[in-house]
């Protein structure tokens, strides 16, 4: 079957922008995302801003606004909008001259190339394509929004790859130098780490960027999503991936990076740090002891739990022999394939699970202090869960080893940490060399 190549933005202005902002979040509810959005109707006409004589609409705006806040978990006030609509204007602007570079290449991007690209952005957020569309309807948003993000990233990333990935080289000189790098600093203390990077590019950029990054920040301490803010705002490598950095040995980062890093909490976002390159966010999202001391967060655990039926609906009678059963069975300890069991004696309706040598960092944090508690075969406490009474067993703790990359990870991840500076001074030349005017 023949796809339809998508129309040339120049043809159609303000249509394309990127996609990643829907990398994450999409299963974020913002049914009120939208509520200081005006109509289309009265925005499609509006100008926003005019790049190289092509034009972006106040509507165009005004639906990245909405995607925006819909999946980074952004408060949709009127104040907060007003903070990042400035931001987005630029990242629109951005995507308009890479767009119109990609075309200038002959860079083609079908129809099915993008509806492939958004599948995949749905299954990494266990959605279909049906789901997302209603998602996006639910915060009156049009699906094209997405589309022409998508359009967007895939245009520019293949020019980028096209133009300059001949040009990196990546030695074994250079991985071994990474991995030696960590060997001699695997005994030290080490952080798993989200970014956002705010470029500086010129002088004249260095108000702006700074004000955008503190606007990031307290938008990420409202509880804003912090993958999706990277995806859309982020020119770190790192920006693809959510922002995610992995796990950043201590003295690996710059002094600055490292001193803030040394000072956070699990949780915790870092206020803006200006760094040779730009201002810095960071968010710091787990901790590991030195490998001198037993990280008990290093521990894979096996749990079995069951949920019970209990809820203010039911009958007294059964709430009050439900609860009288649990309260006698926390008393005794179990051994863990009896747990099932268990719970089909308290009510037949229990439903029972099991997860074998799960890492503890892959447990919520909230949830992690309980876990770290308990000894094999005892009971947490009875948690309340839509469905009922959720009760755990610890069956088995244990301790892996740390594993170090391989090569084929050092490479990748110097392969694209070059490539990332070369589309940044790429996007750099193209703006100074551009008409742009704001409206």
């Amino acid at each position: 079957m023949t796809m339809k190549k998508i129309s040339d933005p120049r043809r159609q202005p303000g249509r394309f922008v990127r996609s990643r902002a829907m990398a994450c979040g999409l299963m974020l509810t913002a049914a009120a995302a939208l509520a200081a959005v005006p109509a289309a109707a009265q925005m499609v006409q509006r100008i926003a801003a005019v790049v190289n004589d092509s034009v972006i609409s106040a509507y165009d705006l005004e639906q990245r606004l909405g995607l925006v806040v819909a999946t980074a978990g952004v408060p949709p006030t009127p104040e907060n909008l007003e903070r990042i609509r400035p931001q987005i204007l630029r990242a629109l602007v951005d995507e308009r001259l890479q767009i119109q570079e990609a075309s200038e290449n002959n860079i083609e991007i079908n129809e099915e190339q993008v509806n492939q690209a958004i599948e995949r952005l749905g299954q990494r957020n266990g959605m279909s394509m049906p789901q997302i569309e209603a998602f996006l309807r639910s915060v009156n948003v049009n699906i094209d929004t997405l589309r022409n993000q998508v359009y967007a990233e895939l245009a520019w990333n293949e020019l980028v790859q096209n133009r300059f990935g001949a040009r990196v080289s990546v030695t074994d000189t250079e991985i071994d130098t990474v991995l030696q790098r960590i060997i001699d600093q695997s005994e030290q203390a080490s952080y798993l780490v989200s970014e956002v990077l705010i470029p500086v590019e010129t002088p004249d950029d260095e108000a702006r960027a700074r004000d955008a990054a503190g606007q990031l920040v307290a938008q990420l301490r409202q509880g804003g999503d912090i993958r999706a803010i990277a995806n859309q705002f982020s020119q770190a490598p790192t920006a693809a991936n959510g922002g995610d950095a992995g796990w950043i040995i201590d003295g690996q980062l710059s002094d600055a990076l490292n001193t803030a890093l040394r000072r956070m909490q699990v949780g915790d976002t870092s206020d803006p740090i200006r760094t040779i390159s730009g201002y810095h966010i960071l968010q710091l999202r787990d901790r590991r002891l030195s490998s001198d001391q037993q990280d008990p967060m290093d521990a894979v655990i096996t749990i079995e739990a069951v949920n019970i039926p209990y809820s203010e609906d039911m009958p007294r009678e059964r709430l009050a022999r439900t609860g009288q059963a649990v309260q006698e069975a926390l008393t005794r300890p179990i051994a863990c394939g009896q747990v099932e069991a268990l719970g089909q004696r308290i009510d037949p309706e229990s439903r029972f699970s099991r997860m074998e040598d799960r890492s503890m960092r892959s447990f919520p944090v909230p949830a992690r202090p309980a876990l770290l508690e308990m000894k094999p075969g005892e009971w947490g406490q009875p948690q309340r869960t839509p469905e009922g009474l959720e009760i755990v067993v610890l069956c088995d703790r244990k301790f892996v080893e740390r594993q170090l990359p391989d090569r084929d990870d050092i490479e990748n991840q110097l392969f694209n940490q070059e490539l990332a500076m070369m589309s940044r001074r790429y996007l750099r030349d193209l703006r100074r060399n551009a008409v742009v005017e704001m409206r």
